[in-house]
């Protein structure tokens, strides 16, 4: 069963992610191919933004983003609450910036989401006392207690991180750096998500919990 833990869209399961990646399977074509449509909201920001401005840009995002949410509707696709978020978000400081023909507002898009989904994620821990996380990725990984709080609080530091660097550069360089710098923010994001897989698979899920606790015993 498929799970949002990317908080751009397109969403598998974490395991066919980090094995069905060969160049030549079908399962890669379709990934590109998602990965593509999620991405064309942007893409369509950028064109836009480099032909008629930041206001015009912000339009065309909007309404890609609203044909997005349109087809999920059609096609009844769930929508994740991350999905939700961003569009909600995009919605209203979109919205805002086109009324009173203020950029500031959209600069804050990212970081006021990037911002909540750590909020969320650490309000999800305390409330419920269970990692996030772990509700997301528990179906494909089997981990301690102590790793997926782990895990989920690195979460909470990346996008904290993440809006910080949106807001130091959006008011500290120019609308060109600024628009070119989500894609360089979308790309830490996706290094993080698959360093995070690796990680999960190749050194904490293939070691059996109780072989690394006995390890860690003789090592000390």
């Amino acid at each position: 069963m498929a799970r949002d833990w990317s908080g751009f869209g397109y969403v598998r399961p974490a395991r066919e992610l980090a094995y069905d990646t060969h160049p030549h399977s079908c399962s890669h074509s379709y990934f590109q191919m998602a990965f593509l449509f999620e991405l064309s909201p942007l893409i369509a920001f950028f064109v836009a933004y480099r032909l008629w401005g930041i206001y015009v840009a912000t339009g065309v995002i909007i309404g890609a983003v609203a044909l997005q949410v349109g087809y999920r509707v059609i096609r009844k696709e769930k929508l994740t609450t991350l999905q939700k978020g961003s569009a909600a978000a995009l919605l209203a400081l979109g919205g805002l910036t086109l009324l009173l023909h203020d950029d500031r507002f959209i600069l804050w898009k990212p970081t006021i989401f990037y911002w909540g989904v750590s909020i969320g994620l650490m309000l999800g821990h305390f409330v419920t006392g269970k990692p996030v996380v772990e509700k997301l990725l528990g179906d494909n990984f089997k981990l301690s207690h102590d790793r997926w709080v782990l895990l989920s609080w690195i979460w909470v530091g990346v996008f904290a991180l993440l809006g910080v660097l949106n807001l130091f550069i959006a008011f500290n360089f120019s609308r060109d750096t600024w628009v070119a710098f989500k894609f360089v923010l979308l790309a830490i994001f996706v290094v993080f998500m698959f360093v995070q897989v690796w990680w999960i698979v190749v050194r904490w899920n293939g070691i059996e919990e109780e072989r690394l606790h006995s390890s860690g015993d003789q090592g000390s």
